[in-house]
């Protein structure tokens, strides 16, 4: 993603759980086709720490959004953009 993130033509899809903190429950799999790294909110911003937080514009809405990174499910690249799946939970040892 850092790789990329200063090309205007390049850009990335992710997957990944929504969640909604105020009802404690998981909103589905979002899938965003288009999507690019935008600058990370100050610390001061948000509740918790801004490093917990991948910040993205949905390139087909032209939407600023953000996702908390753990809930990041799949991600893929160009130029062959096949799937990669993000596991947080089975670390290797």
């Amino acid at each position: 993603m850092r790789e990329i993130r200063h090309d205007d033509k390049k850009h990335f899809i992710l997957y990944h759980l929504t969640y909604n903190i105020d009802k404690d429950k998981t909103d589905g799999l979002r899938i965003v086709k288009r999507a690019c790294l935008r600058p990370a909110l100050p610390d001061d911003a948000l509740k918790t720490e801004s490093d917990l937080y991948l910040t993205y514009t949905d390139l087909d809405s032209n939407e600023p959004r953000m996702c908390f990174k753990k809930l990041i499910r799949f991600v893929a690249f160009p130029p062959d953009f096949t799937l990669l799946k993000v596991d947080w939970f089975n670390s290797k040892k």
